[in-house]
C-alpha cells in the first residue's frame, strides 16, 4: 500500500489566513488545507490517498468541511474515511453522484490504494456561497474535466481551487469518460477567466498560478480564441 509523506509545497498568508498545501498519493495530489480564527473550523479540498492519515492529527477538535472537487477516484477515494472517523461534513456536485457512491472509479486506480464510495451530506450548486467559520466559500460550477467538476472561490483569501479545471500552463484531461473539451474551455472562460487578475489557482496538481499568467500564456485555452 502507498503511504506517502506530507509535503508542504506552499503556504499563503492573507489577513491571519492560511493555506496549507499538501501533496498526496501516486499521482502528487494537492489537498489543501484552511483553518478558521474565530472557531476551531478545517476546511478540506480534496481526500487523495493517504491523506487521512496525514491530517487526522493536526484536523482533530476541528469541525471540519471537506469539499470534493470532482469524483476522480485520486481526489476523493479516502473521503468516507474523514466522513466517517472525523465526523467531516461532505460537499460535491450532484453530475458526479453516481462516481461517488459506486465503485467504479475503482478500476482506475492503481493496486494497493485505499478506495471507499462515499454519500457527500451536501450537494452544491453554481454560486452558492458556504460560511465556514469566518472563511466564505462561493462554489462556481466548471464542468468539462467530469460532468460535476467545481471550483471553489475564497475571494478573502484571493484565491480559487480549481480540481483539475485548469493547471500552470495547461488543463485538465477531457478523454476519460463524462469529459468534455467544449465544456472545460466555456468552464475556464467564463467562469475563471473573470475572476480578479490577481488571484492565485490552486490546481489538484502542480504549482499554483495566477488567472492573469493563465489569460496570456496558456497554450490550451488562452483568454481568446485567437489570442496566441
Amino acid at each position: 500500500m502507498i503511504l506517502p509523506g506530507i509535503n508542504l509545497i506552499s503556504i499563503r498568508h492573507f489577513s491571519m489566513l492560511s493555506i496549507h498545501a499538501h501533496t498526496f498519493g501516486p499521482y502528487a495530489n494537492c489537498v489543501y488545507v484552511m483553518y478558521s480564527n474565530v472557531k476551531k473550523v478545517a476546511v478540506v479540498i480534496d481526500a487523495a490517498s493517504g491523506s487521512f492519515d496525514g491530517l487526522k492529527k493536526c484536523l482533530a477538535g476541528h469541525d471540519i468541511h471537506l469539499f470534493l472537487t470532482h469524483g476522480h477516484w485520486d481526489h476523493m477515494c479516502e473521503a468516507a474515511k474523514f466522513q466517517r472517523e472525523l465526523k467531516a461534513v461532505v460537499y460535491a456536485h450532484k453530475a458526479d453522484q453516481d462516481w461517488f457512491a459506486t465503485a467504479e472509479q475503482r478500476k482506475y486506480a492503481p493496486p494497493g490504494i485505499s478506495f471507499e464510495t462515499i454519500s457527500p451530506n451536501i450537494w452544491v450548486e453554481h454560486g452558492q456561497v458556504i460560511q465556514c467559520g469566518d472563511l466564505s466559500i462561493k462554489v462556481l460550477y466548471t464542468p468539462g474535466h467530469t460532468p460535476g467538476q467545481i471550483a471553489l472561490y475564497m475571494e478573502s483569501l484571493g484565491s480559487v481551487f480549481v480540481g483539475d479545471t485548469l493547471f500552470y500552463r495547461t488543463v485538465g484531461r477531457t478523454d476519460l469518460p463524462g469529459g468534455n473539451f467544449d465544456q472545460l474551455k466555456n468552464s475556464i472562460r467564463r467562469i475563471l477567466y473573470i475572476l480578479p487578475p490577481h488571484t492565485a489557482v490552486y490546481p489538484g496538481h502542480g504549482e499554483k498560478t495566477r488567472i492573469d499568467a493563465e489569460q496570456k500564456h496558456n497554450p490550451i485555452v488562452p483568454l481568446r480564441e485567437n489570442s496566441l
